[in-house]
């Protein structure tokens, strides 16, 4: 990660900002009007918002 502060702060947001659309998409599924993911895509999508969340963990540690 780039040690540029205003960068990395940037770089973060736009992770964090993704992350809660991914996670919007996921709530949608639950909505009886909306297409549902199968059981397996959607643990596999929630798999994914983790790995992501623990990078930007590891990201913030570093700042």
């Amino acid at each position: 990660m780039n040690k540029d502060k205003g960068y990395d702060l940037y770089s973060l947001s736009v992770e964090i900002s993704g992350i809660a659309a991914i996670v919007t998409g996921l709530g949608n599924t639950l909505d009886k009007d909306c297409d549902r993911l199968n059981d397996e895509y959607f643990r596999l999508a929630l798999g994914g918002v983790s790995d992501h969340l623990e990078r930007i963990a590891k990201d913030l540690e570093e700042l």
